[in-house]
């Protein structure tokens, strides 16, 4: 949405955010009306949180269980969600009958409202709030070897591949084994095999990361026991374990960790969920 996008919207629209659980709860009816308010503010929307329908504004109703029973009033969306046979059901059956839009928060509940001869209905998915994400923290354990059995040049290879795509950050590597040469790296590294060490290090990883195309490594065994993801190729007796993210070649491996940085919900933020509202209420004004 453009800035004369957002100077008409501003302009034109009056929007009341009807948080239903305004006078006796501070839940989560409430923050979606207070975290919808602050962006509508952002972008000099006029809004008010109100308890009830307004004359002249485009009313939002959070949700949609308590609509019904007013007097439609101005131009009414209904926010649609958490739905069942019986009540709620009945409840949005009923309210769609005067009600401009349902903004359902999924595709299924929209399918499966449009079943039952509801229409009038778009689906906008949820907002998170924006929390840290967490980081992925990979254990590698194992010596490095003049002859390269242990395919150590694909971890440099992974390595730059993360960096290049600017996907490092989603990723912490503790490493023990001699001979790596990670100097460039701020990675936790023990260039000795410490079996305290070893095991403070499974306790604190989710992924254990093996390259050799050897018999198999102690590692797998040690991490599939503890509970730990697998990363590794699908040799020896890594066959009988089950490897949950086998690999052999260079691209196999970048192509797993690329899907292991990719968060599905990264856009799901609360200005992409306002701006998508707004779509709506402007073809309502």
């Amino acid at each position: 949405m453009g800035t004369s996008d957002n100077t008409t919207t501003s302009n034109t629209l009056n929007i009341n955010l009807i948080n239903y659980e305004k006078s006796f709860n501070d839940g989560i009816l409430s923050k979606y009306a207070r975290k919808m308010k602050e962006e509508l503010d952002k972008l000099g929307v006029k809004n008010v949180i109100t308890d009830r329908p307004l004359e002249g504004h485009i009313n939002h109703h959070i949700n949609y269980l308590q609509y019904p029973k007013y007097k439609s009033v101005g131009k009414n969306t209904l926010m649609i969600t958490h739905i069942f046979e019986g009540y709620k059901m009945e409840s949005v059956i009923r309210g769609m009958k005067t009600a401009d839009v349902g903004i359902c928060v999924s595709s299924e509940t929209k399918d499966m409202l449009e079943q039952r001869g509801v229409k009038n209905l778009e689906v906008i998915l949820p907002a998170h709030d924006l929390l840290k994400r967490k980081k992925k923290k990979i254990a590698v354990v194992t010596n490095v070897y003049p002859d390269g059995c242990k395919r150590d040049e694909m971890f440099h290879e992974l390595l730059w591949f993360l960096e290049d795509n600017d996907l490092m950050d989603n990723f912490e590597f503790q490493v023990m084994g001699k001979d790596w040469h990670l100097e460039e790296y701020n990675f936790k590294y023990y260039d000795k095999f410490d079996h305290d060490k070893y095991l403070d290090i499974l306790e604190e990883c989710d992924y254990l990361l093996y390259f050799g195309l050897d018999e198999g490594a102690m590692s797998v065994l040690d991490a599939t026991q503890v509970g730990l993801k697998t990363i590794a190729p699908l040799v020896g007796f890594h066959k009988e374990i089950g490897i949950d993210y086998p690999f052999v070649i260079q691209s196999e491996l970048n192509n797993i960790f690329k899907k292991l940085a990719y968060n599905p919900v990264g856009e799901w933020n609360w200005t992409r969920y306002v701006n998508e509202h707004l779509k709506i209420w402007e073809r309502l004004r």
